[in-house]
């Protein structure tokens, strides 16, 4: 048997007798022939195909439900921290979310907001209101203005219940109240005298009221508003 290095390839026609056992075949000339294993690459495409019992069925990618049966998209994360309003206010209430924003983390309230909100607003008000936001530099979106009463039979008629319902949909850090009337709305229990009023979830600071504020100048509402200059939102 020849040694490693002086091994040739072995024809195809040969390869039955040496898988029988045999080591040597005659080959003209007087050179000694013996088997080399061939390339498993090769080897493998040689081998048969194992017959299949089934006709192999192509492939597909699934097919989508119609619309029509496929759940709903559910609320995405982002409008759950939002907390977005839902239309479910008695009216005027229901009007009145229109003038809200999801992302707010201040609300603002008053006792004549109600008569504001329903169109009778009163422009030296809006003044007072103005003014404080540009002193306060606050960012856009931070205010939500959420009335303590609501305009029924020509009235202002106060609502405590209303007031926190629209308060849970922002959930807001900061309440800030003008005047006695409107915080004993928002806390009838409350010490009227007191100007910050800690609860579990929200801190209520009070401010003087409207009426009061636009007989000041400019610089004198600003001060008034200093104790809340410092909130951190």
């Amino acid at each position: 048997m020849g040694s490693p290095s002086a091994r040739l390839n072995l024809r195809e026609s040969l390869r039955p007798w040496v898988e029988s056992g045999l080591e040597f075949v005659y080959a003209p000339g007087g050179r000694t022939a013996e088997t080399r294993p061939e390339p498993i690459a090769a080897r493998a495409e040689a081998l048969p195909h194992p017959p299949q019992s089934q006709p192999q069925q192509p492939l597909t990618s699934p097919r989508r439900q119609p619309t029509a049966d496929r759940p709903q998209d559910a609320p995405s994360p982002a409008d759950r921290a939002a907390g977005r309003p839902q239309p479910n206010f008695p009216t005027p209430w229901s009007s009145f979310l229109r003038f809200t924003k999801p992302g707010a983390r201040v609300v603002m309230t008053y006792m004549e907001l109600g008569l504001d909100l329903a169109g009778q607003s009163d422009p030296r008000r809006r003044g007072v209101l103005k003014n404080l936001q540009a002193h306060l530099k606050w960012p856009a979106g931070t205010i939500n203005f959420w009335p303590v009463a609501c305009l029924a039979d020509g009235a202002l008629q106060p609502d405590t219940a209303m007031f926190w319902r629209g308060w849970e949909l922002w959930r807001t850090p900061y309440i800030i109240c003008f005047g006695d009337e409107a915080l004993r709305v928002i806390l009838p229990d409350a010490e009227i005298q007191k100007v910050t009023h800690l609860l579990e979830n929200v801190i209520v600071h009070k401010l003087p009221p409207l009426a009061r504020l636009v007989e000041m100048l400019p610089h004198e509402q600003q001060l008034a508003a200093e104790a809340i200059a410092g909130l951190r939102l």
